[in-house]
């Protein structure tokens, strides 16, 4: 009898031992499994915050770039409008100055004196005065 209560107690205790082994494996497997699943909804999470933030990125990218093509298009349409503005008299008063016949003095056509070679005095002669008054009369 003392050798059954022996053997008694052993089974047990192997039981208890196999019992606390499957419990922490079984345990320990359901606490890493709901560990893993916690962490796959955050990480999932982020994803959805990133997608978006990067949703909202391109949106503003594509809204200033709108704009910028807006802005531009504004820009040249006024550029536009003042070249147009401003040089349309001025340049049909260059172009009639430069119509003019030779004989009417034209000094356009003339070619620049080259005073060294000329041995002239460039002090004595006062051509780009006579010049600017025909450009001032022109205009």
């Amino acid at each position: 009898m003392n050798s059954l209560i022996v053997s008694s107690v052993l089974t047990f205790l192997v039981g208890i031992g196999v019992g606390m082994l499957l419990q922490r494996y079984v345990v320990g497997r359901a606490s890493k499994v709901a560990q893993l699943e916690s962490e796959l909804e955050r990480v999932q999470g982020e994803q959805l915050h990133m997608k978006d933030s990067l949703h909202q990125h391109f949106k503003e990218t594509a809204d200033l770039t709108e704009s910028l093509t807006n802005n531009y298009k504004a820009l040249y349409e006024h550029l536009a409008k003042g070249a147009h503005k401003f040089t349309e008299q001025p340049l049909a008063d260059f172009n009639q100055l430069l119509e003019k016949p030779a004989d009417q003095g034209n000094t356009m056509d003339a070619s620049p004196i080259d005073y060294a070679e000329a041995g002239l005095d460039p002090t004595a002669v006062e051509e780009s005065d006579v010049r600017q008054e025909e450009v001032e009369k022109a205009v």
